[in-house]
């Protein structure tokens, strides 16, 4: 684990996560409602919990063990992941502390060290959709709602929805007051990928009306490019371009095959798009990579494939 330095604010003090810290933490990992999120089950004994911290300490994780300043007791913890492709924050507090804004001044004091010190240009947090008070904390701090994404722990037995927040560095209230949105690279936001087609208007509807898509919009008259989009929120779910070619280069491309990950009802979903006479390429079955899958062949010849995680 990285070298960090000791943290103090109002209340708390924040010290390098350490072993020793385990028998208070086992206090927590093992209580069924503090575990209720958690991508584990509680605890059964204090090696269990230990072993946790093992992993969370290696490479080039930074977690510190949350205490109170009357107290030695470790009553939680917060950190970051060590992932270099998501920095993602994790946080744990023992239930006799929560609704007492402990959490709420660590992970402040947290993103200040990641943003300040580690030089982290976001930071992510994964909650479970069900964790109101998770997702109320990150609201208070100033993450803000980026996306959601479907996930299943190996000792449940669904899937839930994950809701990603996030927070910039130049989103936050450095030490200098600076706050002020940095302009000077660019923001990467979604992927959409544009389908060559031989006839905007045709492909739109049958998007729409087969596949139950929206149509965002046709440009030109006829239409000569276009988008069809899925999803509960603008900036979520999936959004497909139309742009007209000449027939004899459509088809699809060999090999490529677009990829939609769907909620819970994918049996439903295949079922109507059986209903609706849509050309089912590959039955719906389950597939030894934790997925749940079917796919089709659009008016055009292009491979959709359509997964949830089992």
């Amino acid at each position: 684990m990285r070298n960090i330095a000791r943290i103090t604010t109002d209340r708390l003090i924040l010290d390098s996560l350490m072993v020793d810290d385990a028998d208070d933490l086992f206090d927590i990992y093992s209580d069924g409602a503090a575990m209720a999120y958690w991508d584990t089950p509680p605890h059964e004994n204090v090696a269990e919990t230990r072993a946790m911290i093992d992993v969370m300490t290696g490479d080039e994780a930074c977690w510190w063990a949350v205490r109170r300043k009357e107290e030695d007791r470790c009553i939680g913890v917060v950190g970051y992941l060590g992932n270099p492709g998501v920095p993602g924050m994790g946080y744990m507090l023992h239930p006799d502390y929560w609704q007492q804004g402990f959490m709420r001044e660590a992970v402040r004091a947290a993103l200040t060290f990641g943003f300040e010190t580690l030089r982290l240009d976001r930071v992510e947090l994964w909650i479970n959709e069900d964790n109101y008070a998770s997702q109320n904390l990150a609201r208070e701090v100033g993450f803000k709602r980026r996306g959601r994404f479907r996930q299943k722990y190996w000792h449940h037995d669904a899937a839930h929805d994950k809701i990603v927040y996030g927070i910039r560095a130049d989103a936050w209230p450095h030490d200098n007051g600076d706050s002020e949105p940095d302009q000077s690279h660019a923001h990467f936001y979604t992927l959409q990928p544009v389908l060559a087609v031989a006839d905007v208007q045709v492909t739109a509807e049958y998007y729409r009306d087969k596949l139950g898509f929206r149509i965002d919009f046709l440009f030109g008259n006829p239409p000569f490019h276009g988008a069809v989009s899925q999803g509960e929120w603008s900036t979520e779910g999936v959004k497909i371009q139309l742009s007209a070619t000449d027939a004899d280069k459509i088809g699809g491309c060999s090999g490529v095959t677009l990829y939609i990950f769907v909620g819970p009802n994918i049996d439903d979903l295949f079922r109507r798009y059986q209903a609706e006479g849509v050309h089912i390429h590959r039955r719906v079955a389950d597939y030894p990579w934790g997925m749940r899958e079917f796919e089709i062949k659009d008016c055009n010849g292009y491979l959709i494939r359509f997964g949830t995680p089992i």
